[in-house]
């Protein structure tokens, strides 16, 4: 059965002038810990959501201080955005401007900050950016946010599977590599896991095709906080002593640390075996709480890591690479990187940095990191330790796995208009009326952005199927949507409630339960 739509001419320009855009722009500023690092990528317009994004990175930049460190100083805060700005505007035509759209998303560095001064701190970032005065890109109510420790696992996991070709080759979903994640706050793990998933999914739709996700971060378990972690243990352990001993800092490392309002000096004693006994009571299982079961660390919930293969990145990488953990194909060894920690945690400073180049400033964290990291690995993920699925890399083929990467393309698709353009650039001047043969593709876009009305009788619809408006003025606004931007059809209205929708066009073929969601390709997850 074919069906058919009937577009106005006034519907026509306006779909038309939509599509005219060959090349599209997003405006990344990625607020990290230490600086703001702004980036500017741009993606040839494609015809269907089920093609890849053609998305290439062409300007980057970083620029200090980083944004938290305005939480005192608020009024100096719109200069600082607007330089940013305007470096954007001069990376991206100005006759894009309009149409790009802009995104300062922030990590772990604001996640640690007091609660007030992350919200004073963030609404005068979206009082700057959505003053339409400052600057000529879009600015929406997803433009600034600070991200979930998920959403940057999930938008490394993008960033590792697009730059690995998995989204343009459309490979079997066993073929996905997981992304082991780790900067200075927080630690985070993602992938498709192999069988049922029971908490912590993610859900996302990449080139026309969805994918539910496993992704956890753990706060306070990245490399800067656990190493003020162990700190403050050893603090606690030795109350009332000035002068402590760091069994993960190597021999002649000493250096103060400010404990409210006490000054400790520290002395490394390079003593791995205790080092990793601090590290694993961190670790440990909380059995009792665990459910559902299997847990990672505590009674954090996480499915069996299967048999896929893992980038890990970040952190990861950095101490992989200094212990040369890895062979020439950038698969990591876990058990010669333990073997390795112990040896290299066993020596003075100078000398560690002698024989493994490892400068004399990141000497004590590389110990404690590569220790930590192969506990955390075996113990807590559920490698084996002789392994050989999880690879170390900096980059793939010369291109960085950063997650702004991931979140453009995770924030492009959110913006497609799931429709093919080249029907309309086709249209002649003198035709008042054209047909179009309806797409899944078409019909998913006008659900997903309908703001919904009252079904009216309408001569633009063939018999049985009625559509929403066209234009809608609003995006996005109809049906409601879960924290993943999928429609949450578990809605009490009547109308949103599309797992009752059984029929979607006319004849007997067209019906039975469920069809709106088969012929969209949507879970089902939900319905009755």
């Amino acid at each position: 059965m074919t069906t058919y739509v009937i577009f106005s001419m006034a519907t026509l320009f306006l779909v038309d002038r939509a599509c005219a855009v060959s090349v599209r722009y997003s405006v990344m500023l990625d607020a990290g810990s230490s600086s703001t690092k702004l980036r500017v990528y741009s993606w040839p317009e494609r015809k269907s959501t089920s093609s890849t994004l053609q998305i290439t990175e062409t300007f980057s930049q970083r620029i200090k201080p980083s944004l938290s460190s305005f939480q005192d100083s608020l009024d100096l805060l719109p200069k600082y955005l607007l330089n940013i700005t305007s470096i954007a505007e001069s990376q991206v035509p100005s006759s894009s401007h309009n149409k790009t759209h802009i995104y300062l998303l922030a990590t772990a560095g604001l996640r640690f900050l007091k609660e007030e001064k992350a919200t004073a701190l963030m609404n005068m970032v979206r009082s700057v950016l959505s003053d339409k005065r400052n600057h000529g890109f879009v600015y929406s109510e997803r433009s600034v946010r600070i991200l979930s420790g998920e959403e940057e696992g999930v938008f490394a996991w993008i960033t590792a599977n697009y730059h690995n070709g998995f989204f343009s080759s459309h490979q079997s979903l066993s073929k996905a590599v997981g992304v082991l994640e780790m900067g200075g706050g927080s630690t985070q793990i993602t992938f498709l896991p192999d069988g049922p998933l029971l908490a912590h999914m993610f859900t996302l739709r990449i080139s026309g095709r969805i994918y539910n996700l496993y992704s956890h971060s753990y706060l306070n378990f990245g490399k800067d906080y656990m190493e003020r972690r162990v700190k403050d243990y050893l603090i606690q352990q030795n109350p009332q002593v000035y002068d402590i001993l760091n069994p993960c800092s190597l021999k002649n490392d000493n250096y103060s640390y400010e404990y409210g309002n006490t000054t400790v000096i520290f002395r490394g004693s390079s003593s791995p075996s205790e080092c990793l006994t601090i590290i694993s009571n961190f670790l440990r299982l909380s059995y009792d709480t665990c459910y559902p079961k299997p847990c990672a660390i505590g009674s954090i919930y996480q499915p069996s890591v299967g048999s896929d293969i893992f980038y890990a990145v970040a952190v990861f990488a950095f101490v992989a690479s200094d212990l040369k953990a890895t062979d020439s194909s950038g698969r990591l060894d876990i058990d010669k990187l333990n073997k390795t920690a112990h040896i290299y945690c066993s020596k003075t400073i100078d000398d560690a940095a002698s024989v493994y180049n490892v400068p004399p400033e990141f000497g004590s964290n590389t110990c404690m990191m590569a220790l930590y990291i192969t506990e955390l690995l075996t113990f807590s993920y559920g490698f084996p330790v002789n392994t050989k699925r999880i690879y170390s890399f900096k980059d793939i083929n010369g291109k960085s796995l950063n997650w702004p990467f991931g979140a453009v393309v995770y924030e492009a698709e959110l913006l497609a208009r799931d429709y093919p353009c080249p029907p309309f650039n086709q249209i002649n001047a003198g035709t008042s009326q054209h047909p179009l043969r309806l797409t899944k593709d078409h019909l998913s876009w006008q659900l997903k952005h309908h703001q919904y009305q009252p079904p009216t009788q309408s001569g633009s619809v063939t018999r049985g199927l009625k559509l929403p408006p066209i234009h809608p003025p609003h995006p996005r606004t109809g049906f409601p949507m879960t924290s993943t931007q999928q429609i949450g059809w578990r809605s009490s209205r009547k109308e949103c409630q599309l797992e009752k929708y059984g029929r979607y066009g006319p004849g007997p073929r067209c019906r039975g339960r469920y069809g709106i969601l088969k012929m969209l390709n949507w879970p089902q997850e939900g319905s009755p």
